[in-house]
Order: C-alpha cells, then sequence, then structure tokens
C-alpha cells in the first residue's frame, strides 16, 4: 500500500511539473510572437529609403545596419517625446503651437544634420589618412602585385589602422571584382568627395589605361598630400588669432571697460 500511495505522488508530481513547463513554453512562445510583431510594424518605417539610409549610415562610419531599421521610428519617438514635454508645460496655447512647430522641425531635421556632420567627419578623416595608405600601396605595387590584388590585401590589413577607409577599400576591392576597377574607382571618389581622394582615383586611372609605373607617383603623391595637410594647419594657425579678437573684445576689453567707468558713474549718481 506505501508504494502503491509513492507511485501515485511521483506520477502527480512529473504531471505537475509537466504541466508548468508547458505553460513557460507557451508564455515564451507569445512572448515572442508578439515581439516578433512589433518588430515587424517597427520595420516598415522607411522600407522604401531603407536602401539609401543604410548606405548613409555606413558612409557616416556607422556599419550597424540596426540603425537604419530603426531610423524613422527613433526620429517618431523623438518628437512624440518632445511633443509630451511642450503639452505638459504650462504655457499659453500660442506659445505652444510654436514649440510643436519648432519641435517638429527639430525632430524631422536634426537627425538628418547628425548624420550628414559624421558623414563629413568620416570623410574628413579618410583624408587625412589617405597618405598612409598610398604608402603601403606603393610597396605593394614594388613587390610585384597589381592594383586589383593591392586593394584586395589592404582592405584586410587596414581594418585594425582605420576601419572606415578599411571599409571604403574593401567595397571597392568588391565592386572591382564585378563591375571593373575604373567604375569601382568612380564609386570610390562619389562616396568620399574630397580634393585628396579624387587625385588618388585619376592617378589609380591613368595607370591602368597608360601602363606607366606607379609606385613612385604613389609615394610622391602621399608626400604633396602630407604638405597640403601641413599648409592646412598654418593656414587655420595663422586664422587663429584673427578669430580670437572677437572673444578678446567681448570677454575681457568691455568687463576693463566698465570697471573704469563705473566709479565715475557711481559718483556722479551721488553727486
Amino acid at each position: 500500500v506505501f508504494v502503491f500511495v509513492l507511485y501515485i505522488a511521483i506520477n502527480m508530481f512529473v504531471d505537475f511539473k509537466r504541466e508548468k513547463r508547458i505553460e513557460a513554453l507557451l508564455s515564451a512562445t507569445q512572448k515572442k510572437h508578439k515581439s516578433s510583431r512589433i518588430n515587424s510594424f517597427i520595420v516598415k518605417f522607411g522600407k522604401e529609403h531603407r536602401g539609401e539610409l543604410e548606405q548613409k549610415v555606413r558612409d557616416a562610419g556607422i556599419h550597424s545596419p540596426q540603425l537604419a531599421i530603426y531610423y524613422f521610428p527613433i526620429k517618431v519617438l523623438f518628437f512624440a517625446v518632445l511633443l509630451f514635454f511642450v503639452w505638459i508645460m504650462d504655457i499659453a496655447i500660442e506659445t505652444k503651437f510654436i514649440l510643436v512647430v519648432i519641435s517638429v522641425i527639430t525632430a524631422v531635421l536634426l537627425p538628418d544634420l547628425i548624420l550628414s556632420l559624421k558623414q563629413k567627419a568620416v570623410v574628413r578623416k579618410i583624408s587625412i589618412n589617405l597618405p598612409y595608405l598610398l604608402d603601403m600601396m606603393s610597396v605593394c605595387v614594388q613587390t610585384g602585385m597589381t592594383i586589383e590584388a593591392s586593394f584586395a590585401y589592404l582592405s584586410k590589413e587596414l581594418e585594425t589602422f582605420d576601419r572606415d577607409l578599411c571599409y571604403q577599400i574593401k567595397k571597392t576591392s568588391d565592386f572591382g571584382k564585378i563591375q571593373g576597377i575604373d567604375k569601382a574607382l568612380y564609386n570610390l571618389s562619389e562616396r568620399v568627395p574630397s580634393p585628396e581622394m579624387s587625385s588618388f582615383v585619376l592617378t589609380i586611372i591613368q595607370n591602368i589605361q597608360y601602363g606607366s609605373s606607379i609606385s613612385m607617383i604613389l609615394s610622391d603623391l602621399a608626400e604633396d598630400m602630407r604638405k597640403m595637410q601641413l599648409l592646412t594647419v598654418e593656414e587655420k594657425m595663422g586664422k587663429l588669432s584673427a578669430k580670437m579678437s572677437i572673444p578678446l573684445i567681448l570677454l575681457i576689453m568691455m568687463p576693463i571697460v566698465i570697471l573704469i567707468l563705473a566709479p565715475g558713474v557711481v559718483q556722479m549718481g551721488l553727486v
């Protein structure tokens, strides 16, 4: 009798544990289904311009495709937050309307402005690091590599040096295998619109068309780019004194004038 009762108790315990596991699996499946529906709803925002947006995000140095998916929902959420703060403020209706208009403009333009500024910063950084690429490519050409092989090799070796430059070189190498190196180089100059990149692309294309030696040309071009960067820095340093004169007058000279004239004005008022 004792064994029979123990057997029934064990079976009841096993059935109870099985039911708990089934309930847990069903609840997890329902949660996953709800989250997948939410994700699919979010993904629909801006689907028509997804490819162009992904390219802009990558050109801005953000190598995460998730940002392109959630870019438009983030803008909507940002606008909703701004609208909520405007709504709870205890101000006049006219002021609220003005703030709503400002919130719309901010939510629409501010993310695009930040993305554009990051893209310009990436272009500037790539242009600064381009002479190092020319030196490495010159060494690759001297060892007997072709231009295509140099791009393929440097697309792997530049990862630790400059991730953005490595991405552009890798994309150029991949496009060159499909469309030809000429079109790939033209696409590179369009993605990185800078005078340094244009000079580099024209030099490579002329070498491909006329078959001239390019190793020394690349080294000379890298040296010219470094000189131009140095001249740019010197020019900025020369303009710095003129730019500092305005805050110098406003923040130092004006308080000094006020301190000099204040005692006389106070004495005249007392008299």
